[in-house]
């Protein structure tokens, strides 16, 4: 079966603020509707979270793996997945710099 949520949220602050700075840049560029915006903004903070989640332990392995498969289903070619993935390798090493013009 197929799962849905509607995920609404209040913003205060500095986060409205920020908020309200990537809505001005998305509707400059045109042609992405404000679900869309929100969509992608909440994508890219999960794809994120699962990363260092994941890489932390906070995830048991198979969960952590089934999750994975999951986020590469719908973010496989989404440019943030490989910025995720490149943080995911970060935490998992003993750090240094991400080289993000790779």
């Amino acid at each position: 079966m197929e799962k849905r949520y509607r995920v609404e949220a209040d913003l205060d602050g500095e986060l409205a603020e920020l908020y309200s700075g990537i809505l001005q840049a998305f509707e400059q560029a045109g042609s992405t509707s404000l679900g869309e915006m929100n969509r992608t903004l909440l994508q890219t903070g999960m794809l994120m979270h699962l990363s260092m989640m994941s890489s932390f332990g906070l995830l048991a392995d198979d969960e952590a793996e089934r999750l994975k498969v999951v986020a590469q289903s719908i973010a496989g070619d989404h440019l943030m997945w490989e910025i995720a993935q490149m943080a995911s390798q970060h935490w998992r090493s003993d750090g240094g710099t991400i080289d993000l013009k790779a």
